[in-house]
């Protein structure tokens, strides 16, 4: 099966194309710097060609490209909570979505992933975030772009297009090509986890590129609406994450108690100070309000229909901060003798 593939040099589009390219898949990737992704998958044993170096937005390119293709997984999208780039994250995404997904389907493509979020479903008032939670009501440019996003692809879907839907959560893992927004934060909650209310819900990037494969290798037959799955992994209250993290590392990390509404009006004044000063630091309202009221995520229809198992965390977080630590990320110095870094 020939791909035609986005965001291949991102963290998910990374170790999906990999996945796909073990299996035995042909792929085509669209791709911002064709110089980096060469050399990347050269790094991982692959000397491929087939790149189309273009933005994920130009149509004209896509129509030209996709053709010749059997399947589409469509895992770019533009991330950043700077103020400043707002309207650019928004509109970024937003005319993707339809040039990528759109032209999948205009020209009659019958495998089609689209890679989501789980915050394009929170609600801080949900018991529980399943597939048939309705759309959140996020306010800021990133997270209304993957809601409105999902809401241009279900409509295609309710028409008939045989496109299939994943909902990440926070995503973690080793490997990281341009180490995405999770993997950074998780070297400050080495430092410092604050105990607050809520937690942490996350998902193995090895995993969430499994389940891609599976959907990518079993096309949806009927009902595409119903071919959506949350990939969320595990929940974790904060107090559980600081434990696992600890043991994972064998180190004390500060974990002060914050109460969720003083994290949240945090989060208020951080919006007001970015409306005169624009500081790129990833700390809002709503970002807050994920912190601290985050419903937990149900899986259980992707771990059934895509037979995956979630790996333990205590694995997940230990590559990730191996890989960290190897690739310069996280300096040796900050761990003892006996500490994980020297495991």
């Amino acid at each position: 099966m020939k791909i035609f593939l986005t965001g291949a040099t991102g963290f998910v589009g990374a170790h999906t194309a990999l996945m796909l390219l073990e299996s035995g898949h042909e792929l085509r990737l669209l791709v911002r710097n064709k110089e980096f992704a060469r050399q990347y998958f050269a790094g991982h044993g692959y000397d491929l060609d087939d790149f189309v170096e273009a933005d994920m937005r130009d149509k004209t390119v896509l129509q030209t490209t996709m053709p010749g293709c059997d399947a589409v997984l469509h895992a770019a999208a533009m991330v950043s909570l700077n103020p400043a780039k707002a309207d650019e994250v928004y509109n970024n995404n937003i005319e993707s979505i339809s040039a990528v997904v759109g032209t999948a389907c205009d020209l009659g493509i019958k495998n089609i992933v689209y890679v989501s979020s789980l915050g394009a479903l929170f609600n801080p008032n949900a018991d529980c975030i399943t597939e048939s939670s309705p759309l959140g009501v996020s306010k800021e440019a990133y997270s209304r772009s993957k809601r409105d996003c999902e809401a241009y692809v279900r409509n295609l879907q309710q028409q008939g297009s045989p496109i299939q839907i994943t909902y990440p959560s926070g995503i973690f893992g080793p490997d990281d090509p341009k180490l995405s927004e999770s993997n950074h934060a998780l070297i400050t909650l080495l430092k410092i986890i604050p105990r607050t209310t809520s937690g942490l819900q996350f998902v193995d990037v090895r995993d969430l590129a499994k389940a891609h494969v599976s959907l990518l290798e079993n096309p949806p037959r009927q009902d595409y609406q119903q071919a959506r799955y949350i990939v969320g992994g595990h929940f974790y209250p904060w107090s559980e994450f600081h434990q696992l993290l600890e043991s994972v590392i064998n180190k004390k990390i500060q974990s002060p108690p914050v109460p969720g509404n003083v994290l949240r009006l945090f989060g208020l004044i951080m919006d007001m100070i970015k409306k005169v000063y624009p500081v790129d630091i990833p700390v809002s309202s709503e970002s807050m309000a994920i912190v601290t009221q985050w419903p937990a995520a149900d899986s259980s229809k992707a771990e059934q229909a895509l037979g995956l198992c979630f790996r333990p965390p205590e694995q997940t977080f230990s590559d990730t901060i191996r890989w960290l630590i190897e690739a310069g990320h996280i300096d040796k110095k900050i761990f003892k003798t006996g500490d994980f870094g020297n495991q």
